[in-house]
């Protein structure tokens, strides 16, 4: 029986559900090239199952219907509730030094209206050391404060770094409960 939890806007929902299609394990559609590129590797795996490998610099971008570029419109990203907490976590192995900051490589855009100017979630607190050549999880906590969410895996830093990433995940709540997952990508057996 799933457990569920109450959200900012008086709804349930259930804990622990990712938020992102196509994340876990992760695979290109949702999740397009920033910059980074986007490529299913299946020689570097993840508990049996290919991993994405991008470039952080660029990284990627997630869109929660697959497409081929990035759009401004808001209306296409990820509907978020303002004054809920979310954690936003990843699976990755770095081939050399990431840093993990609040914003970095777990990041985001948030807006209300297009042409908004990416106002900053509240409450921003990141956990987790990415060690290079392993396979590390971090996460980050954030509040909501904007109704629009364009996630991305991004550090902007130069020489960019080649990473593979397992699976993202984002939740409702303060907790981090571990890879799974959206619902719409379970496999359901009759």
């Amino acid at each position: 029986m799933p457990e569920f939890i109450t959200l900012a806007d008086g709804s349930l929902a259930v804990k622990g559900r990712n938020l992102l299609k196509q994340s876990c394990p992760l695979k290109p559609g949702n999740w397009i090239t920033n910059g980074g590129g986007c490529t299913l590797d299946t020689e570097i795996t993840y508990e049996g199952n290919p991993t994405l490998r991008t470039s952080l610099g660029g990284g990627i971008q997630y869109y929660p219907v697959p497409r081929t570029s990035s759009i401004q419109d808001p209306t296409y990203w990820l509907p978020v509730i303002p004054g809920q907490t979310y954690t936003y976590s990843m699976c990755l192995k770095a081939e050399g030094t990431v840093n993990h900051a609040p914003a970095v490589p777990l990041h985001w855009h948030f807006v209300d209206n297009e042409g908004d100017n990416y106002p900053q979630p509240s409450n921003v607190v990141a956990s987790g050391t990415i060690v290079p050549g392993e396979w590390s999880v971090i996460h980050t906590k954030f509040t909501a404060r904007n109704k629009w969410m364009r996630p991305f895996i991004y550090t902007g830093q130069n020489p960019a770094v080649t990473v593979h990433i397992a699976w993202i995940k984002l939740e409702y709540g303060d907790e981090f409960t571990g890879p799974s997952a959206a619902p719409e990508d379970e496999e359901v057996t009759i």
